[in-house]
């Protein structure tokens, strides 16, 4: 924390904060009293950032300037956030260096990888990747922050097939709520307190398909109205009154587009959206969508440029979010 220039004032709070810290567990009768050592504490707003505190001072002791993904001539090596850390390389032998000098230098400040969650992901051939003689497994997808991330060609449809399902299974598991007999605004507000914006996803006819037919679908359960019935979606959406699922989605998508094409810093957010991917031969077949491509049927190639005006950009909204 000095290093990072921590006032010495703040450094001694936070010891006497942590010092002789104790705690007990309250179930049916209260526990034994018992002393709370190391590891990032649930519900404590200070810990997570102390976690990442001292994952800062290991990161910035590695030499990784021209390690990890070459993104037009800038080098991405990890992603981080809290104690969720994903490493990035372009060969297993980099990849396996880093590891060994990250797993060496989080045992000197007394932190352990966590070998049950930790994964490894390649697009290439798997070669044998370890951490202390224990080999990692491999795995075509991994849940990264909330998102399911892979190299499947068809990644953005398998996220979408997988938030749906979630998106029944916690429906089912409110069931007292939604089958009940409560007034249908009450119903309405639990639900939409479950849409999550999703600013990743690449809107093709048929992952916005999914999304209309799963929210008409929670809609007409939670009337008691069965398919054969015939009753047109809009009839039911005047009375539940929800907000679109995928109006929203795509509202908020193209904020997010006008925000990173405004940004003027060097930041990965606007690195990564720019680039065009590896050098290399494209493989047979049709193109992959990419996460522009419904931006550009709209305002054109030149889209980050038309962002620059707020105006102009907030005008083709509309057009955007309702084709």
């Amino acid at each position: 924390m000095q290093a990072q220039k921590v006032e010495q004032e703040y450094i001694d709070i936070i010891k006497n904060i942590y010092k002789g810290s104790t705690a007990k567990i309250k179930l049916e009768s209260t526990g034994p009293t018992f002393s709370i050592e190391r590891g990032v504490k649930q519900g404590d707003p200070l810990s997570p950032k102390l976690f990442i505190s001292i994952l800062e001072s290991i990161i910035k002791r590695f030499n990784w300037e021209k390690t990890g993904l070459n993104i037009n001539g800038n080098y991405l090596s990890h992603l981080r956030f809290a104690d969720d850390l994903v490493l990035l390389s372009e060969s297993s032998t980099q990849l396996q260096n880093m590891i060994d000098s990250l797993n060496t230098a989080s045992k000197q400040v007394g932190l352990e990888t966590n070998l049950s969650k930790t994964m490894v992901m390649t697009n290439s051939i798997q070669r044998r990747i370890s951490v202390d003689n224990e080999t990692l497994k491999y795995t075509e997808k991994y849940i990264y922050l909330g998102k399911q991330i892979g190299f499947n060609r068809k990644h953005n449809e398998l996220e979408v097939e997988r938030r749906v399902q979630n998106t029944w299974n916690k429906y089912w598991s409110l069931k007292e709520i939604f089958k009940s007999n409560m007034p249908t605004n009450i119903k309405t507000k639990v639900m939409m307190s479950c849409l999550l914006p999703c600013l990743t996803w690449k809107f093709t006819s048929k992952l916005k398909s999914k999304i209309t037919t799963c929210q008409r679908g929670i809609e007409r359960s939670m009337l008691n109205i069965k398919k054969i019935q015939k009753i047109r979606h809009t009839k039911i959406r005047e009375t539940t009154k929800a907000t679109d699922a995928l109006t929203y989605a795509k509202r908020l998508k193209w904020k997010w587009a006008g925000h990173v094409a405004r940004l003027k810093d060097e930041r990965w957010t606007t690195r990564v959206t720019t680039w065009k991917g590896p050098i290399g031969k494209r493989l047979k077949g049709r193109p992959h969508t990419r996460w522009a491509d419904d931006l550009i049927k709209t305002a054109g190639t030149c889209w980050p440029q038309i962002a620059q005006d707020r105006d102009t950009w907030n005008s083709l909204e509309e057009a955007f979010t309702f084709t």
